[in-house]
């Protein structure tokens, strides 16, 4: 007999519930520029100017992230969903990585659309990327898959490579930078004081080709344990950490697409060249798609950054209810730490 979920008055065929998880992360991530775009459109019909200010900018950033939460909330669910036995899907739950992913993602497509001068990018790669992802799993259903060639120790091995590696960026990079930004909430002059002396760390000669590889190593070796994860269910906290990895790893590609595609072409990628002079992130509400990248990047990358921890100090005899903890404390600072640096980049100064 075919199972049946009920919900309220109307109950649905379990295939067809299963067939809507499937799609709806690609479905909400490819609606996403249309509906950021209609959001953008409403507050300057309102507003009667584009100018980023007042009602219409605090409107823009509440609703920005409200959007992109919603995103990321349905491949997070989608996932959680299709880690049941009789509904999983490995393909599908690859997808939902990459939709959680969506702020970022986006940026990353606009970012490249203007290092190559090509605005179909953006106008025309974005809905075509997702309506192919979409027919591969289509395509796909029922087909095998092939078994990972790295076994149970190369893994590990790999693990613990991933996790040094982690480390060695956030010493060299992550931490140092997201110091500066946070700077920024006082002046831009404190933001540029600050940079002044973090490059001379991450931009020396020998530290920042060795830092780009740590990144490229980072993000390959990361696609590899996620993909080994998704063929097995996880419970919310793994779940996490592949879909927060996900993120960060798209999050440092945009980054790195934005800051040498302006280096090559003689810009200073300081707090000018960030905020408009040290005016605003936002030269128009047009832009709000940059709201949800510069918020959420610095989550992500704490909360994974929390979640690898929380699996150290499970394997050294911590409980799970204080190990889990940690990514929630990640997860929480990470979010104190977006909220000041966006309001610097919005031009919002203490004192």
């Amino acid at each position: 007999m075919q199972s049946r979920v009920e919900a309220g008055d109307l109950s649905f065929d379990a295939p067809n519930v299963a067939l809507w998880w499937r799609f709806a992360p690609a479905l909400s991530a490819g609606l996403y520029p249309p509906l950021s775009q209609a959001l953008s459109r409403l507050l300057i019909a309102a507003h009667r100017s584009a100018s980023p200010d007042g009602w219409a900018l605090w409107s823009g950033v509440a609703g920005s992230l409200v959007l992109a939460f919603a995103v990321m909330a349905i491949s997070f669910s989608a996932v959680q969903k299709l880690n049941r036995p009789e509904v999983a899907d490995f393909r599908a739950r690859c997808v939902a990585h990459l939709a959680f992913a969506t702020p970022s993602l986006f940026v990353g497509f606009g970012n490249a659309s203007g290092v190559l001068h090509l605005p179909a990018i953006v106008s025309v790669g974005w809905p075509a990327f997702w309506a192919v992802l979409a027919l591969l799993m289509l395509s796909a259903r029922g087909t095998p898959l092939r078994p990972m060639r790295i076994d149970a120790a190369g893994y590990r091995r790999l693990g613990i490579a991933h996790g040094i590696s982690a480390g060695a960026i956030v010493i060299l990079f992550i931490a140092p930078h997201l110091a500066n930004h946070t700077a920024g909430i006082f002046s831009g002059m404190a933001h540029l004081d600050f940079m002044k002396s973090a490059r001379l760390e991450y931009r020396n000669q020998i530290v920042e080709p060795l830092l780009l590889l740590l990144i490229l190593f980072q993000v390959a070796s990361g696609v590899t344990l996620v993909q080994r994860r998704l063929r097995s269910a996880d419970d919310f906290i793994g779940t996490l950490q592949t879909m927060t990895g996900a993120y960060a790893g798209i999050y440092l590609l945009a980054h790195l697409i934005a800051v040498f595609g302006a280096r090559h072409a003689g810009t200073n990628t300081d707090w000018n060249w960030l905020t408009n002079h040290d005016r605003s992130m936002l030269a128009s509400l047009a832009g709000l798609r940059l709201i949800g990248h510069y918020w959420f990047g610095p989550v992500a990358i704490l909360t994974h950054l929390g979640c690898g921890l929380r699996m150290v100090l499970r394997e050294h005899g911590w409980t799970m209810r204080n190990a889990d903890i940690v990514p929630r404390a990640g997860m929480a600072l990470g979010g104190v730490l977006s909220t000041v640096i966006l309001l610097g980049l919005l031009g919002v100064h203490a004192g």
